[in-house]
């Protein structure tokens, strides 16, 4: 289907606007209309990540409350501070993966004992424990109480004390025959000073006390404890203690802070994806999120380290994920395992005779959501409260997973979820690039995690895919390179490449950024959109970025142009060639210039003015040895950006395939470079390098698959602004150099209140002088609304300090007609909302 809206890019505005600087003119004709922009546009993506459900959205103040958080995954080990898997084969290299991952060295995460050492002391046993699928306790014995002894548990970095707040307490005690004294919770401040506080009374001993609380905090603090006081020589086992503010989101019972989900309900969210993200697979299949664990009693649920680094409490259930949609009018997106561990980590793989386990478990939770309460998941829900089925519509079917062998996983789930839920829309894993083998999907999820010029530079990247097979859900997307924690020049690429998918809303469906939260203690990932602290919550200026689109969706795309010029060619820059790897072992040989006059350079294969990976030439072979991430040889003796470089590779053993680096220059080796068969050894496509390493993918990227111990003769063709890649004399990908626009804009109609929706985007440091026209309307009235995110400097964030430094400013403007002038500020996202009778 060829589109209906054109769509010109805006190039950079040279010089210093003023009086004599004509105004660019923005035609927008209401009649000539486009797209659909989906109410399901905008959604959110939440995982276990950043410590943003434990310590973040769930609403639980005591970390480690089940003493579960040092369990290991099945066959894994630690030693000191890193976590060593279980040693399992990669599926796509055959490679045993030598990772390690991040542990801790605490005895019991989350509790301290105030008391002297000889005193007493605590550990974490599984004696005599209340819920078999949460055995651990901790098991205090105290030899002197001459002073009272105190386990004190100080939160995720603090719990947030509010003065006449209540605070629910739980607690699962057994005491020794032998204690004879008494029980004290106490919640203080950082500095001890008690709070609230509660003694247990009346506990049986030698069996478990299941006991509840309310504690009323009598002053403010963000930093706050919980203390338990023990008064007696004897033995005190703790299995469980939990402690919830009263004020959840909408109170309810093992809840979500109210301030984090109230501040994600400001992004009108139409969908929420859940529980992942990478803990959908776990580092090891061992290691992967198991929903079915989530339910029911919070004290019996085991929890599961998160492979970010942390343990997670599996508080924010599948139970409680689905409410929360519930809650608030959102549909629900569950992704599900296919059988198939982390390919980023250890990558492994069940057998093929053990993929029905996986496909009823995907089908036990689809059940468990909408299946009638007749059914045996149906029931089970019903008994947890909920007899109706929960608002669940999408299915994700695996997460970033490749390869022929997800592939062939993909259509037995399709087949299967589709033969019993006609209803569920399935998405697969695969990008903008092609479905490979698969028969058939709904939806296809690629994921951009890029630096800034990525986005400037591909607002047009949908314009041209094929309509009809598929829909897409950009489901995690973000820029991250380049950014600091996350800047203004982040959010206003973020917001051009927004305009790019609002145009192409009849394919472009779903999107949502990622990550979603980030507590400001564990930053796992370089920039998150929401960042929070015991006691405060804070958008990113990309934050009021999503939440404008959202406020501002219209019902469909007019058509808008402009008479500005396209986005022009630019020069590759003179540079070096060379090849590389990404985690592969791989031989070259037969390297060869051919200049624009015809003359050959064979290349020395034992000469290169940079490297990074083993490199070694023997017989004429150059061998890149290491297993090493983003390996490269720039070769000696050429520079150009007009001639012919040709070589041979083959794959050895690894990953993925080759790097064909071009237009190296200056000492920080910056440059580009075709990057074949990467992904997991799927698609092929150019990216930048910044430094010696490759960075943001530019452009499209096409489906290929590099075979290991074949010769492959590949041509690399530079011709000024153009590179083309040739492998086995087939043409493969091109890209070309354009210089990056600076202005965006796309514009819509809103049927109910009758407006005409203009976003634009000024990523430039200067002021956006325009003027604009409205086609094929009756009456416009002259006021109206202007919502503008801007800054002086597009290197500012906010931060806890200065959380509204870049906050969206809502005006009222008094000069909108047919035809009126507006000038936009410098590095700004501006949304104008004008009333037009068509």
């Amino acid at each position: 289907m060829k589109k209906v809206i054109p769509f010109i890019i805006l190039v950079v505005l040279m010089g210093a606007c003023n009086n004599n600087t004509p105004k660019e003119l923005i035609s927008v004709d209401v009649t000539k209309v486009g797209a659909p922009v989906a109410p399901s546009m905008y959604g959110i993506f939440f995982e276990e990540i950043n410590n943003a459900g434990d310590g973040g959205l769930y609403a639980e103040l005591v970390r480690n409350r089940s003493f579960e958080e040092l369990e290991l995954p099945d066959g894994y080990r630690a030693e000191g501070d890193r976590l060593i898997p279980k040693q399992v084969t990669n599926h796509t290299t055959g490679r045993i993966e030598q990772q390690t991952f991040k542990w801790t060295n605490d005895p019991v995460p989350g509790w301290s004992l105030a008391a002297e050492s000889n005193f007493a002391n605590m550990e974490v046993t599984k004696e005599k424990p209340h819920f078999k699928t949460a055995p651990n306790n901790l098991k205090v014995t105290v030899k002197n109480a001459s002073k009272p002894i105190q386990v004190i548990n100080s939160g995720y970095w603090g719990m947030n004390a509010v003065k006449g707040d209540a605070y629910k307490l739980r607690l699962i005690v057994r005491l020794s025959n032998d204690y004879k004294g008494t029980v004290i919770v106490r919640f203080i401040s950082k500095e001890g000073e008690e709070l609230a506080s509660s003694e247990l009374k009346d506990l049986k001993i030698g069996q478990w006390n299941d006991v509840s609380k309310k504690l009323v905090s009598s002053g403010n603090d963000p930093k706050a404890k919980l203390s338990i006081e023990l008064n007696s020589t004897g033995t005190v086992w703790f299995d469980y203690v939990s402690l919830f503010p009263e004020k959840t989101f909408i109170n309810r019972k093992n809840g979500l802070r109210k301030d984090v989900a109230e501040f994600l309900v400001g992004l009108q969210p139409s969908f929420v994806r859940w529980p992942g993200g990478c803990v959908v697979e776990g580092i090891s299949l061992e290691n992967r999120y198991e929903w079915k664990k989530t339910l029911g009693d919070p004290a019996a649920r085991p929890g599961e380290y998160s492979l970010w680094g942390y343990g997670n409490t599996y508080g924010f259930g599948y139970y409680e994920f689905l409410q929360y949609c519930e809650d608030i009018n959102a549909d629900g997106m569950f992704v599900c395992n296919v059988g198939i561990g982390c390919q980023y980590r250890m990558g492994d793989a069940c057998s093929n005779n053990e993929v029905d386990y996986y496909l009823d478990d995907c089908l036990d939770a689809i059940e468990y959501a909408i299946g009638d309460a007749s059914t045996e998941w149906g029931a089970k829900r019903a008994a947890h409260g909920h007899p109706e089925p929960f608002p669940l519509k999408y299915i994700e079917i695996g997460n970033e997973n490749r390869g022929e062998l997800y592939e062939e996983r993909f259509d037995i789930f399709y087949k299967a979820i589709k033969e019993k839920y006609p209803e569920l829309v399935l998405i697969s894993n695969h990008g903008t690039a092609g479905t490979g083998k698969i028969e058939q999907t709904d939806m296809v999820d690629p994921h951009w995690y890029v630096a800034p010029d990525f986005f400037f530079g591909s607002t047009t990247i949908f314009d041209n895919l094929e309509r009809g097979k598929y829909t897409v859900y950009v489901g995690e997307y973000a820029v991250n390179n380049g950014v600091g924690a996350g800047n203004m020049t982040a959010a206003l690429s973020e917001a051009a490449f927004i305009t790019g998918m609002e145009r192409n809303g009849d394919i472009v469906t779903m999107t949502s950024y990622a990550p979603l939260l980030e507590n400001r203690n564990n930053r796992c990932w370089a920039t998150n959109l929401i960042w929070l602290d015991t006691d405060q919550v804070l958008g990113r200026s990309s934050y009021y970025v999503q939440k404008m689109a959202a406020e501002n969706k219209p019902d469909y795309n007019v058509e808008l142009s402009n008479t500005m010029t396209e986005a022009k060619p630019a020069s590759i820059p003179q540079g070096g060639v060379g090849v590389g790897t990404w985690v592969t072992h791989a031989n070259f040989r037969n390297a060869k210039i051919t200049t624009e006059t015809g003359d050959v350079i064979k290349l020395n294969l034992n000469e290169s003015s940079f490297d990074s990976g083993n490199w070694t030439v023997e017989n004429g072979i150059l061998s890149q040895t290491s297993m090493s991430q983003a390996t490269l040889r720039i070769f000696e003796g050429f520079s150009g950006n007009n001639y012919s470089f040709e070589f041979e590779g083959k794959k050895i053993e690894g990953k993925e395939g080759f790097f064909v680096y071009f237009g190296m220059h200056n000492k920080n080796q910056d440059g580009f470079a075709f990057n074949l068969g990467g992904w997991d050894n799927t698609n092929t496509a150019v990216q930048r390098v910044a430094h010696g390493r490759t960075s943001s993918q530019i452009g499209n990227s096409v489906s290929q698959t590099i075979e290991s111990g074949k010769w492959y003769n590949i041509k690399l063709i530079v011709r000024g602004d153009r590179a083309e890649l040739h492998v086995d004399g087939k043409f493969i990908l091109a890209y070309e150099n354009v210089t990056t626009p600076m202005q965006f804009y796309a514009a819509g109609y809103d049927e109910e209140s009758q407006e005409i929706i203009l976003k634009v985007v000024n990523a430039d440091s200067t002021l956006f002088e325009s003027q604009i026209v409205l086609k094929g309307v009756s009456e416009v009235e002259k006021a109206g609304k202007v919502v503008t995110l801007s800054t002086d400097n597009p290197n500012n964030e906010n931060s806890f300090e200065e959380p509204n430094k870049i906050y969206p400013v809502d005006s009222g403007h008094n000069g909108f007609g047919k035809k009126f002038d507006y000038s936009f500020e410098p590095y700004s996202f501006t949304i104008l909302r004008i009333k037009a009778t068509k």
